[in-house]
């Protein structure tokens, strides 16, 4: 793997706890402590708890630490809800495409789930938590199965960071060949989802919403338009050198309707969005 300027995580993930500090106060706790977390919540007393949370170690391998992602992403639910009923917070959990699993259609709400890999059913083992302990302590939740986001300070071995880097330094990058139709969506629109379903709550007790683009775009497409929006050449893209990763899903999608037509929330268009999240 290339390393340069992108290279240092710990350097972006200062750079995000800095920015973050600018609008927010920042504490540090681990949720599994129960006795720290629950000290946690009663002091503060949110008015709203976004539960991002994930245990991402070896996602897709057949050595995943369930017990590890239980503990971390559903379990702390168990004993926050009450403290949530007593301060009057609402939740909102951050979900994932993976709870669908591989699908030829774009994956609607109602639809069941078949996760394909580790990393999936302890997502969706933890939206379950959610809505059975909003339903029992009567505290408004919302549950966001969320695409796949990009912006900047995202982390440098993914895709698009490694890209923008090679294309910036004039060097061929060598791909798939990009034939898996997405769901890309730019950070902005994902924040702007997020206080959407924030503004939900008196609503209904408990739901479910994609957020997606509900738009399916191969990975070459956006790779290419990524490439044009800084003015690179395309020869750069090396499609096709690389094989594809075993167990890759033709197409993931989301069905974004229901969120365009109960929150009044829509994704920009993919061009707009990596311009004013990934390249300004």
């Amino acid at each position: 793997m290339h390393t340069g300027a992108l290279g240092d995580y710990d350097a972006l993930r200062r750079a995000r706890l800095d920015h973050a500090a600018t609008v927010a106060r920042l504490v540090r706790n681990d949720l599994r402590d129960r006795e720290s977390t629950l000290a946690l919540v009663e002091k503060e007393a949110p008015a709203l708890w976004v539960h991002h949370v994930g245990y991402t170690t070896n996602y897709t391998q057949p050595d995943f630490d369930w017990i590890g992602a239980l503990e971390t992403t559903a379990l702390p639910l168990s004993f926050l809800y009450p403290v949530f009923r007593e301060c009057g917070a609402s939740v909102i959990v951050t979900g994932t495409d993976q709870e669908y699993g591989a699908s030829d259609h774009l994956n609607r709400e109602e639809d069941v789930c078949r996760p394909n890999t580790p990393y999936g059913p302890s997502k969706l083992a933890e939206g379950a938590a959610a809505r059975q302990l909003s339903l029992l302590h009567a505290v408004p939740t919302r549950l966001a199965r969320v695409y796949l986001p990009f912006g900047r300070l995202d982390n440098p071995r993914k895709l698009l960071p490694q890209l923008i880097e090679a294309l910036r330094e004039g060097r061929t990058m060598d791909l798939s060949a990009g034939e898996q139709r997405r769901d890309f969506l730019g950070i902005a629109d994902l924040c702007a989802a997020y206080i959407a379903l924030a503004n939900d709550m008196g609503r209904t007790m408990f739901d479910i919403f994609n957020v997606s683009s509900g738009e399916p775009t191969q990975l070459r497409t956006l790779l290419e338009t990524l490439s044009d929006e800084m003015g690179a050449d395309r020869a750069l893209l090396n499609f096709g050198a690389l094989p594809m990763r075993p167990g890759e899903p033709p197409l993931s999608c989301g069905d974004a309707s229901k969120a365009r037509d109960l929150l009044g929330w829509q994704a920009r268009p993919l061009a707009r969005a990596i311009s004013e999240d990934l390249l300004a």
